[in-house]
């Protein structure tokens, strides 16, 4: 079975507290909001669409006039969906512009991958915004390998920016030959967070659970067995719930029980982008995040 969805990389970015409900649009000057590009064609519309009832705020998603709104060939067809992303369209020309920088200034986390940065214009827009957060933003690097789109050069410089590495096991072995290291897992990535001053790097084990190095601990949260209907969009849940979770004061391994449930509930469904229950949800917080000093 294959399909074909859109595809628009970018940077995610918290501003204040997460919004109470993924129902509700989130209050301006608070929320989620995208820094991407779509080009003005259908799918760049429904994109736009689809952000706006998930209470996204899309306000920074820029139109391209000329290139096409990007897409990907899912293959379902094995035990994990195989991806052919499509090259030369608007996420590669993501331009900066000048309001990004207040956006950043009032950031509480960004999340951002390699895989949007396999153009120069995305790259130089996307390092230039996370360099400009705040000290105490939480800045997030998804080690999205995918095809041929990375190199030594985007794996460093967004690792120097990081705070919080998110990878799963397919990755450790590109890393591997990038960085340099042993072929023990736990020892490399043990290993990559002090290299980097990192404060904490999440091994995805997908239906097994996750692996966490955070600080001097290293612990295994398992997930619970599902009957999985559909694995896109699963990994990029499990990442906005460990943050979301780490923004609201959690204890890391709180975080990754948080990030394997909505993992887990996304792929219980068709749709990679389902409205989570309330119990995946935040309602309360402990006291917010703040950057611990290396």
């Amino acid at each position: 079975m294959s399909c074909c969805g859109i595809s628009f990389q970018t940077a995610l970015i918290w501003v204040g507290p997460p919004p109470i409900s993924r129902c509700t649009r989130p209050p301006w000057g608070q929320g989620r909001f995208l820094v991407s590009r779509v080009g003005q064609d259908k799918y760049g519309n429904r994109a736009v669409e689809i952000l706006g009832e998930k209470g996204v705020d899309t306000a920074f998603i820029q139109r391209d006039p000329v290139l096409k709104t990007g897409l990907v060939n899912v293959d379902l067809s094995g035990d994990e969906p195989e991806y052919e992303i499509l090259g030369q369209v608007a996420w590669d020309d993501i331009a900066w512009e000048d309001r990004f920088s207040s956006l950043m200034e009032s950031a509480d986390a960004v999340c951002f991958g390699t895989l949007s940065q396999r153009s120069d214009t995305s790259r130089t827009t996307i390092l230039r915004a996370v360099h400009n957060a705040k000290d105490s933003c939480l800045k997030v690097l998804d080690l999205n390998f995918r095809q041929d789109y990375h190199s030594l050069e985007v794996v460093q410089n967004s690792l120097q920016l990081a705070d919080v590495v998110k990878l799963s096991g397919p990755e450790i072995p590109i890393l591997r030959r990038y960085l340099g290291g042993g072929q023990d897992d736990g020892q490399f990535l043990k290993n990559l967070r002090s290299r980097y001053s990192l404060d904490c790097v999440v091994l995805s084990l997908g239906e097994r659970g996750c692996r966490v190095f955070d600080g001097g601990d290293e612990f295994t949260v398992k997930a619970v067995s599902r009957d999985v209907v559909n694995t896109v969009g699963a990994g990029d849940a499990f990442t906005a719930a460990f943050v979301t979770h780490r923004l609201a004061g959690n204890d890391a391994e709180t975080c990754a029980k948080k990030a394997n449930q909505a993992g887990g509930y996304v792929v219980t469904c068709e749709d990679g982008m389902p409205i989570l229950p309330t119990t995946h949800r935040i309602f309360a917080f402990n006291p917010p995040y703040r950057k611990e000093a290396n």
